[in-house]
């Protein structure tokens, strides 16, 4: 994999990680979906959703960068996706959120192409 690829890769996955943690919470959950309370089970789907989202931002660091690099490389991502998801909420959250879950899925996608 290189570095471009990897870090694409990782920015997406942390960008859908950052936009999942946020939506689950009660702050950010009526700005996007026009409710007033977050359900329990989806709080924590989308609190889980975010946690692995953000713990997989280390494999296309380590492919990408090797064991040493993939740490420090994993948290530059993880703040990029915090930044981008920060002002993005600000900004409009409905679309935050759709930005979020399809740099999750094109993500995921591009982690998963990268090891075939």
């Amino acid at each position: 994999m290189s570095l471009w690829q990897a870090s694409v890769i990782a920015g997406l996955l942390a960008l859908g990680g950052m936009a999942a943690l946020a939506c689950a919470m009660d702050r950010h959950y009526p700005q996007w979906s026009g409710q007033d309370e977050i359900p329990l089970p989806l709080c924590v789907l989308l609190r889980v959703g975010g946690l692995l989202l953000l713990a997989s931002v280390w494999v296309p660091c380590v492919l990408g960068w090797g064991a040493s690099v993939s740490t420090v490389a994993a948290l530059g991502f993880w703040s990029l996706g915090a930044l981008l998801t920060a002002g993005g909420m600000s900004w409009s959250p409905p679309w935050t959120v759709r930005a979020g879950a399809t740099a999750a899925l094109l993500g995921a996608a591009g982690c998963v192409l990268a090891w075939l």
